[in-house]
């Protein structure tokens, strides 16, 4: 996508210079370079917009996971805060999992830091599994051991 815009750009530019050349234009053909400037900024701007995506397009509603596990790796990124867990099933067969939170600034809005959930920590994950079945998934409701909880409304509710 930002190839595009960068071809666009170009393109742009080098219309807007054969048109300044045309000197018999004269003022229209400033407002037309600059017409046509503001509107590619406009594509420019407009462009990563299209990259989100719907919560109910990759993850599956009716899918629910409960997982308990130790943090492995906690990213405080845009658009989507991520921490990764270790879940071992009843064989003893570890799996990590990528679970999805909101944004850091939703999340710090609602009490969170970026100190919450920490490698190491134990935690019991409820949410929604991703609809392609991958270890993959949207974390709804976090509970450590001494029944703290994180959600995406407030930071720590007691658990009782």
């Amino acid at each position: 996508m930002p190839l595009l815009v960068l071809r666009l750009t170009i393109s742009s530019l080098r219309w807007m210079y054969a048109y300044d050349k045309i000197s018999s234009w004269g003022p229209l053909s400033m407002r037309i370079s600059f017409n046509l400037a503001v509107a590619t900024a406009l594509l420019a701007l407009g462009l990563p917009v299209l990259a989100h995506h719907s919560g109910a397009a990759v993850f599956d509603n009716t899918k629910k996971i409960d997982l308990t596990g130790v943090v492995t790796k906690m990213e405080w990124v845009n658009p989507h805060a991520h921490f990764y867990i270790d879940v071992k099933d009843s064989t003893g067969k570890v799996t990590n999992w990528n679970l999805e939170l909101a944004s850091p600034s939703i999340l710090v809005r609602n009490g969170w830091t970026r100190h919450s959930v920490k490698e190491g920590d134990v935690v019991t994950v409820t949410g929604s599994r991703a609809r392609d079945n991958s270890n993959f998934g949207i974390a709804q409701t976090i509970v450590f051991p001494d029944g703290r909880k994180l959600n995406f409304l407030s930071a720590f509710e007691d658990g009782k």
